[in-house]
Parts: structure tokens; C-alpha cells; sequence
């Protein structure tokens, strides 16, 4: 028998209603009635409970007085483990987060209409810019192709921040999101819709539109390395 047991058996022992010993205690009919369904697992009522239904103190666990209202007993917080000091230092949270240090680098191919092939492993890394320092998921990609030159050349290093929009009038990375191989279209957004992004090129110039539907996801292109 569980010591809400108790508390029931005691209660109906001296003929008493929930309301009437909630009345006698001090607190709620609800209270009493959580307690006797075994809602709650201490109370603070508890000692009060013992004298009104003349109960042997002796019955009851230690861990059964508690809590507040009828309320569940919060567990004693357990010690955290101590912290290793290399873990105190923000830089080591920043480089496990990927926040800082090189950033990957991928290479292209010419996937034919201004598309570009892109590799799905990195080649390599290259050292983190400015622009990249604390972006998650920052990442470089090795251009081939001149259908966006002047602004960016064959052999150019793009850095991509894959955490802004793209904005009107900034080049951007488009990826496409089918077929097997992984398509994406290096231009500059003119402007958008639900349904398109409206881009442009330079060589030769033209301004056109890429479905959102085949072509879903836009980088934002931050920096260029100028090719060596």
C-alpha cells in the first residue's frame, strides 16, 4: 500500500469528504483528490494530513513530504561534471560550431546553357575571409566558365554565405534541384518572385529568369579570391 493509500483509507475511516478534510488541513479538494489518485508524489501538506486523520507518522516515506500545493517534488539537481578548461576558451566553441578556420573548397565544371557541375566532395580548403568569419557553413568554390565576367573571372575563388538571402543586386549561387548530378548557376539577382528569380549575366548579356521550382535554393556570393 502506497502512502496515498494511506491518506484514502484514513480519510474514509473517519467518515470525512474530500472537501471536509481539504477544509480541516488547509489547502483544496483538488489537492486531496490529486493526492489520493497518485497524481502527485510528496506534499506539503503532509504533516497536517498525519495529525488530522490521526496516522502513525512512521507510514510515510521521507521523500513523501515535499512539494508545494500538491504539486510533484522537483529531484535534487544532480552535480554537473566540471568543465575542461580547454572547453572555456569561446574559441574552441567556435571551431567545433565550424565557425571559424578554413573554409571547404569545391570545384566546377562547365555543365553546359551557364550551368556549372559541381563537385560534391572539396578538393581542398582556403583560408577563411573576413567576410566569412563566424558563418556557419561558409564555403568556396573554384569558377570556371566566363558567362559572368568582368565581375568574375575563370580560375576566381567565390566565397558563399549559405546563411543570407539572396538581395537585389548582389551575385548569388543558384542550385538546381534535379537530376543526379548537382547543377548550380553563378549570376547576379535583378529581382524575384514567388514563382522566378530574374538574373543576369554578362558575357554575353542577357538578363533571363530561373524557375524557383527547378532552381530552389539562392547563396548569396560575399568575396572573391582573383585567380593566381
Amino acid at each position: 500500500m502506497d502512502w496515498q493509500d494511506i491518506i484514502r483509507e484514513g480519510r474514509l475511516a473517519k467518515k470525512l469528504s474530500q472537501a471536509r478534510l481539504a477544509k480541516e488541513v488547509g489547502t483544496s479538494q483538488a489537492t486531496i483528490a490529486k493526492i489520493e489518485l497518485k497524481q502527485v508524489e510528496s506534499t506539503a501538506h503532509l504533516a497536517r494530513l498525519i495529525e488530522v486523520l490521526g496516522l502513525d507518522p512512521a507510514l510515510f516515506p521521507d521523500s513523501a513530504s515535499g512539494g508545494q500545493d500538491g504539486r510533484p517534488a522537483q529531484a535534487p539537481r544532480q552535480a554537473s561534471m566540471p568543465v575542461p578548461d580547454f572547453a572555456k576558451d569561446p574559441a574552441y566553441w567556435a571551431a567545433a560550431a565550424g565557425l571559424v578556420g578554413d573554409v571547404p573548397l569545391f570545384a566546377s565544371a562547365e555543365g553546359g546553357e551557364g550551368s556549372l557541375l559541381i563537385e560534391r566532395d572539396p578538393i581542398g580548403t582556403v583560408k577563411r575571409p573576413p567576410a566569412l568569419q563566424g558563418v556557419k557553413d561558409g564555403y568556396a568554390i573554384y569558377l570556371v566558365g566566363e558567362s559572368m565576367s568582368p565581375e568574375f573571372e575563370p580560375g576566381d575563388t567565390l566565397m558563399v554565405n549559405p546563411r543570407l538571402p539572396g538581395l537585389s543586386a548582389t551575385p548569388c549561387v543558384f542550385y538546381s534541384g534535379a537530376g543526379d548530378e548537382p547543377r548550380a548557376m553563378v549570376k547576379r539577382l535583378v529581382g524575384s518572385s514567388a514563382e522566378a528569380w530574374r538574373v543576369q549575366q554578362f558575357n554575353p548579356a542577357r538578363t533571363f529568369e530561373l524557375s524557383r521550382d527547378e532552381w530552389p535554393t539562392c547563396h548569396r556570393i560575399v568575396s572573391k579570391d582573383f585567380r593566381k
